[in-house]
């Protein structure tokens, strides 16, 4: 059993022929949920409204059988804000959308006026920015169990209307059958490494995770990790999207004297970066990026942001599961014991064992599908044409 419980199939007939409106803060983020769902929505005969400023997606979303409608994004202007809002009423009423669902980082406000005009239901995502706005909603989804769980505790008449949500992953896209190996060579060629050595890459840390990798790394070289006969490995820093080269990086690692073993470098085939690491090293933040590389099978360390205690769903690891089962490691905030004692356990992995991490984490990632995530977006649409309780 999923965090998320059994959906079941969607009744497609409570939503053929009704207009959806999705609104959204943009159309240039990496995620693409709201693709995905329009494509879904026009699959059972709905019609998929997007309203939003227009972003390198709008042709995605339309060849896909979404209707794009330019709207102005957020904005701390009272005088355009009015204006939205008023054009938003207008788009509502004249298209006879008969649901609307608020995106994360769109106007909840704005979203929740036009829905009360039209009497029609509306969906909002969670988030604390708007969060006055969004409880009034009727329906609302949680993408974070810890957020659910305590705004539940704090108004109980929630628990009602209250639903868990995730961002699904392209299972198809990342699978290792759908990755060339070539990309992977372009890869460790642009690091200048061999096939042999072993890797631990970072990939999606903030740069204030930078110092716990660097000294997880001085201490396994002060073990002997990287002077082991058996095995040659380096670590590699992946740099995050729109970071740049760090000469404060490499300052550090002079001084740990980590030149020779602690690579950075800017790569965005995260998918090649995955098949070729020995362990993933990645944040509790980035779900999407963590379900990616478990669903390419690469063994994962998922590293807990500190003051946070909420479970983390894209890993499996004991307790949670015997050790048999697990998929990666949880690694909490604080001192790199944890950190460096996945890594020593990641690189011993022999053939076998790493298969059937793989299998298990592959597995695992099945419930953080694209597909899984319309299904239960849809299913909650249904449920206010009076389906799918």
């Amino acid at each position: 059993m999923t965090p998320w419980g059994a959906e079941g199939e969607v009744d497609g007939q409570a939503l053929f022929g009704r207009a959806i409106l999705q609104i959204v803060p943009d159309l240039d983020s990496p995620a693409s949920d709201c693709v995905e769902l329009a494509a879904s929505l026009a699959d059972v005969g709905a019609k998929a409204l997007v309203a939003g400023p227009p972003g390198r997606l709008t042709s995605e979303l339309q060849a896909r059988g979404g209707v794009f409608v330019a709207l102005g994004g957020p904005t701390a202007n009272p005088w355009r804000a009015y204006s939205n809002r008023r054009r938003l009423a207008r788009l509502v009423l004249r298209e006879g959308v008969d649901l609307i669902h608020v995106r994360a980082g769109a106007d909840a406000r704005a979203a929740l006026q036009a829905a009360r005009e039209a009497q029609a239901p509306l969906v909002a995502d969670f988030t604390f920015a708007q969060e006055a706005s969004i409880l009034e909603a009727d329906s609302i989804i949680f993408y974070s169990a810890d957020e659910m769980e305590k705004t539940v505790a704090r108004h109980p008449a929630l628990a009602a209307k209250a639903f868990r949500g995730f961002h699904g992953v392209d299972l198809r896209r990342y699978s290792p059958d759908a990755i060339e190996w070539s990309r992977i060579r372009r890869f460790r060629d642009a690091l200048g490494l061999k096939a042999h050595v072993r890797l631990a890459i970072a990939i999606g840390l903030p740069a204030e995770r930078r110092q716990n990798f660097l000294v997880a790394a001085a201490q396994l070289k002060a073990k002997g990790f990287f002077a082991n006969d058996a095995q040659e490995a380096r670590f590699v820093w992946l740099r995050r999207e729109g970071e740049s080269a760090s000469a404060s990086f490499d300052a550090e690692l002079a001084r740990l004297g980590l030149e020779d073993v602690v690579l950075q470098v800017d790569w965005p085939d995260h998918a090649a970066a995955c098949l070729a690491a020995a362990l993933v090293i990645a944040p509790d933040d980035r779900s999407a990026l963590c379900i990616e590389a478990a669903a390419l099978g690469a063994p994962l360390a998922v590293l807990h942001a500190a003051g946070e205690t909420s479970e983390v769903e894209a890993v499996l690891a004991p307790p949670r599961v015997e050790p048999a089962a697990r998929t990666g490691w949880l690694i909490p905030p604080g001192p790199p014991a944890s950190l460096i004692r996945a890594i020593e356990e990641a690189f011993r992995l022999g053939a076998s064992a790493r298969e059937n991490l793989a299998c298990h984490a592959r597995a695992h990632a099945r419930a953080f599908s694209v597909e899984r995530m319309n299904a239960i977006t849809l299913a909650i649409y249904a449920r206010h044409f009076g389906a799918g309780d």
